[in-house]
C-alpha cells in the first residue's frame, strides 16, 4: 500500500467517520438552535411595543376628553411624546416599512396632532385628528403583529428543516454505515464461517474506499490464501504420505509372503517366478529375469523369467503350473538395465537382472526392495545349499562307515583264508591233485573277491569336497589330467542345479572308474566326457582314443565296469561300453533326471 493510501485509510478511518457524522449533527443542532434563538430574540419586544401602541391610543383619547388642555393636561400630553419615542417603541422599529409607518405617525404627531389637541377648543375640533392618529396606531400595531407572526412561522420553519436534515443525515448516516460497516462486517463473518468450517474460497471484496474494514478484509483474503495453499500443500502431503504407507505396506507385506514363498516345499523355479510375479505388481513397467549359476559359474546359468516357456525337462513337479502362466512385460528394446548379485561372502548364486523403460529410474524404496529381496533369495539360496552339503556329509559319513566296517570285517576275514589258503597251498605235496587244483582256484576266487572288495572301499571312501555337480567333475578331471598327462575334453550340458547329491555321487563315481579304467588299461593320448539333456534323460558319455575293449570285459577281471554298470543301475538307467568306430572305448550312461525311489549308498 502506498503512502497516499496509508493517508487516504486513515483519513476515512471508521472512527473518523463516526467523528464526522457526529460532528454534523452537532453542528446541525446548533446551527438550528442558534438561528431560532436569533429569530426569537428578534420578536423579544413586540409585545412592549404592541402594549405602548395600545396605551398611545388610550393617552390619545384621553387628551381628545380633555380639550381644553390647561397646564395640569399638559403632563399627559408629554407623557404621550414620551411614549411615542420610547425604547420598547423604537426597539421593534427595525423594519423599514414599520420604520416609515412610525415616521409618519411621529409626523402627524408633531406636525398635526399635537398643535391641534394644544389650541382646540371643543373635542370636535381635534377629534378626526384624533381618529385619525389612533388608525395609525393600529396600522403600525397590525404591522408589529405580522411581523412578530412571521417571525414565530421562521422560527417553526427553521425548527422542521433543521429536524428534516437531522432525519435525513440520521439515515444517511444509518445508509452509510449500513454499506459501509454492517455489510461488510457480515461478509467478514460469513468468510470467518468459511474459514472456520475449511472451506477458504470464500474471498473479501475489494472496495474503492480504505478503512479499518477493508485492511481486515484484505488481511482475512491474505490469510485464506495462505491457508488454501497450507491446506493444499497439507492434503498432496497427507495424500503422498497416504500413498507412501500403502506402498510401504505393499512393500512389507510382498516382503513377508516372498519370504513364505521362498522357504516353501514347492520347486525353485515355481518359488522365483510367483516372487517375480508378486514383483511385477509393485513395479510394473519392469521385465524381471534371475540367473541362477552353476556352481559359481556366470557362463553357466538357468533363467527364470515371467516369459511363457514350456516345461522344462528337469522339472522335479509335474503338477506345477507356473511354467504355463503368461507375463505382463515383454524385454524392452530400449532399456535401462540393472542388476544385483546374488552371493554371500563365499559363493555367488546367481545375479538379479531388470529392464526398465529408457531413462526410467527406481525410486528409493524401490531399490531398497530390492536389496532386501536380493538379500532373501541369497539367503535361501545359501541355505538350501548347506542342506545339500550337510545331506552330501551325511551321505559320506555313512559311507564311510560303511567302508569301515568291509575293512574291520570283511577284509580281515578274506586276509586270514588267504594265508590258511596259502598255508594249505605250502602242503601241497602232501595232498591230492584234486584239492591242490581246488586250492588254487580257492586262491583265485579269494584274490577276485579282495579286489572287489578293495575297489568297493575305494566306491564308498569317495568324497566330494565340491558342491554341485560341475564343480565335482572339474575336481575329478584337474586330477586325472595330471596322472593322464594331457587335458580331457569336457562337454557339460545340463541345465543348472536339475542334478540331486545323490545322483551326483553315482555321476563322478561312474567318471572316476571310467577315467581310471582309460589310465591303467587304455593307453590313451585324448579323452573325452560329456553330459547332455535328451527328452528327460541325462546322456553320460566317456570317450577315448586307446586300445579298446573286449567283448566280455567282465572275464578280464574289470570289477570297476562292474561298479559302473550297478551304479547305472541304482540310477534306473542303462549302462553300455562299446567300441568307437574312430578307435577307443565309449561308456555310456543314461538315466532319468527324476528318481522315484531312494537312491542306495
Amino acid at each position: 500500500m502506498s503512502t497516499n493510501k496509508i493517508q487516504w485509510h486513515y483519513r476515512f478511518s471508521i472512527i473518523n467517520q463516526i467523528a464526522i457524522l457526529m460532528l454534523l449533527f452537532t453542528l446541525l443542532g446548533v446551527v438550528g438552535m442558534a438561528i431560532s434563538n436569533h429569530i426569537i430574540l428578534s420578536v423579544q419586544g413586540n409585545a412592549h411595543a404592541i402594549n405602548k401602541s395600545g396605551s398611545l391610543r388610550m393617552q390619545s383619547y384621553r387628551l381628545l376628553s380633555a380639550l381644553p388642555l390647561d397646564e395640569q393636561h399638559r403632563y399627559y400630553l408629554h407623557e404621550l411624546e414620551t411614549d411615542l419615542d420610547s425604547g420598547e417603541l423604537l426597539q421593534v422599529l427595525s423594519n423599514e416599512s414599520l420604520q416609515s409607518q412610525y415616521a409618519q405617525l411621529n409626523t402627524y404627531w408633531k406636525d398635526t396632532l399635537k398643535p391641534t389637541l394644544l389650541y382646540a377648543q371643543q373635542r370636535d375640533e381635534a377629534k378626526q385628528e384624533v381618529a385619525f392618529f389612533v388608525s395609525q396606531l393600529d396600522k403600525l400595531v397590525l404591522s408589529i403583529d405580522q411581523l412578530t407572526e412571521q417571525k414565530i412561522r421562521l422560527v417553526a420553519y427553521t425548527q422542521l428543516i433543521f429536524t428534516a436534515l437531522t432525519l435525513l443525515l440520521l439515515f444517511g448516516s444509518v445508509w452509510h454505515f449500513r454499506r459501509r460497516l454492517l455489510h461488510p462486517w457480515q461478509q467478514l463473518m460469513a468468510m470467518a464461517n468459511s474459514i472456520g468450517h475449511g472451506n477458504f474460497s470464500a474471498r473479501f471484496h475489494q472496495r474503492a474506499h480504505h478503512d479499518e474494514i477493508a485492511t481486515l478484509g484484505i488481511a482475512l483474503n491474505t490469510m485464506s490464501e495462505e491457508l488454501s495453499t497450507l491446506y493444499s500443500e497439507l492434503e498432496k502431503r497427507v495424500v503422498e504420505k497416504t500413498h507412501d504407507l500403502q506402498q510401504k505396506n505393499k512393500v512389507l507385506s510382498y516382503l513377508y509372503h516372498s519370504s513364505q514363498q521362498l522357504h516353501s516345499p514347492a520347486p525353485l523355479c515355481a518359488r522365483l517366478r510367483q516372487i517375480l510375479f508378486e514383483l511385477q505388481q509393485i513395479i510394473p513397467d519392469a521385465y524381471l529375469q534371475i540367473r541362477l549359476y552353476e556352481d559359481n559359474h556366470h557362463t553357466l546359468f538357468n533363467e527364470i523369467s515371467l516369459e511363457p516357456q514350456p516345461r522344462p525337462e528337469h522339472c522335479p513337479d509335474l503338477q506345477c503350473e507356473r511354467c504355463d502362466e503368461t507375463a505382463s512385460a515383454t524385454v524392452l528394446l530400449r532399456s535401462e538395465l540393472l542388476h544385483w548379485e546374488l552371493a554371500d561372502q563365499i559363493h555367488r548364486y546367481g545375479l538379479f537382472v531388470m529392464h526398465l523403460p529408457e531413462h526410467t529410474t527406481l525410486t528409493d524404496e524401490q531399490n531398497n526392495l530390492m536389496l532386501l529381496l536380493t538379500k532373501q533369495i541369497s539367503a535361501m539360496l545359501a541355505m538350501e545349499q548347506q542342506n545339500e552339503q550337510q545331506q552330501q556329509l551325511l551321505l559320506m559319513d555313512e559311507r564311510s562307515a560303511i567302508a569301515r566296517e568291509l575293512h574291520d570285517s570283511i577284509a580281515q576275514s578274506l586276509s586270514c583264508l588267504k594265508m590258511q589258503v596259502s598255508y594249505l597251498q605250502m602242503q601241497s605235496e602232501t595232498l591230492p591233485d584234486n584239492c591242490q587244483k581246488l586250492l588254487k582256484e580257492m586262491r583265485e576266487e579269494l584274490n577276485v573277491a579282495y579286489r572287489q572288495l578293495r575297489e568297493l572301499l575305494t566306491t564308498f571312501r569317495l568324497k566330494l569336497t565340491e558342491p554341485g555337480l560341475l564343480a565335482a567333475l572339474e575336481s575329478t578331471l584337474t586330477e586325472f589330467n595330471q596322472r593322464l598327462g594331457f587335458s580331457i575334453n569336457f562337454d557339460y550340458q545340463l541345465p543348472a542345479k536339475c542334478v540331486n547329491s545323490h545322483q551326483s555321487i553315482h555321476v563322478v563315481q561312474i567318471v572316476r572308474e571310467a577315467l581310471n579304467n582309460i589310465l591303467q588299461h587304455a593307453n590313451a593320448n585324448w579323452a573325452e566326457v560329456s553330459l547332455s539333456l535328451n527328452n528327460g534323460m541325462v546322456e553320460l558319455k566317456i570317450n577315448d582314443n586307446g586300445e579298446g575293449i573286449s567283448p566280455n570285459p567282465e572275464k578280464l577281471n574289470h570289477y570297476g565296469l562292474i561298479i559302473m554298470r550297478e551304479r547305472a543301475n541304482s540310477l534306473n538307467g542303462s549302462y553300455t561300453i562299446k567300441v568307437r568306430e574312430q578307435g577307443g572305448t565309449q561308456v555310456f550312461v543314461k538315466f532319468p533326471l527324476i528318481t522315484t525311489h531312494k537312491d542306495p549308498v
